[in-house]
């Protein structure tokens, strides 16, 4: 996640998958840029080319390809983690001051940060990808002293 906004009232983090939604999409015109040339050439196997060439990049984009955003709102008192894809958003709210700080979830060489809470509520991941490199431990720590520097403020 990258931090978009640190400010003492307000801080918001998102993670979007470039890389991989620009690739699907290229892969989605040159599948159905190939199938048109072909079909305009008379050829009706053309229309598979751009059924399936096209179709199920653009199918695995509309499923995978999410945008992911996390917004610390102290005026509000609250935490929204957002997500969304082509098709579905959902949105879940916490309270600012039931979140206890964020954690590493680490899966082999990957990781993802999550959101830690007082009682017992389970734990809630910010992305539900996991990803390798320092970013989630970036994250983390940007959360955490955003975390820290409310708290001394309250």
């Amino acid at each position: 996640m990258t931090v978009v906004r640190n400010m003492p009232s307000q801080l918001i983090l998102a993670h979007a998958p470039w890389i991989l939604g620009g690739g699907l999409i290229i892969c989605i015109i040159a599948c159905a840029a190939a199938g048109l040339a072909v079909m305009a050439a008379g050829e009706t196997s053309g229309l598979l080319t751009v059924l399936l060439g096209a179709g199920v990049p653009l199918g695995i984009f509309a499923m995978a390809v999410k945008r992911d955003q996390v917004i610390f709102d102290a005026n509000a008192g609250t935490v929204t983690v957002q997500r969304r894809t082509l098709f579905k958003y959902q949105n879940a709210k916490y309270r600012l001051d039931a979140v206890r700080k964020v954690e590493i979830d680490d899966f082999s060489d990957t990781a993802r940060p999550t959101l830690t809470f007082h009682d017992a509520t389970a734990p809630y991941p910010l992305v539900e990808a996991y990803m390798s490199g320092n970013g989630p431990r970036r994250s983390a720590r940007a959360i955490n002293d955003w975390l820290s520097a409310y708290r001394r403020s309250a």
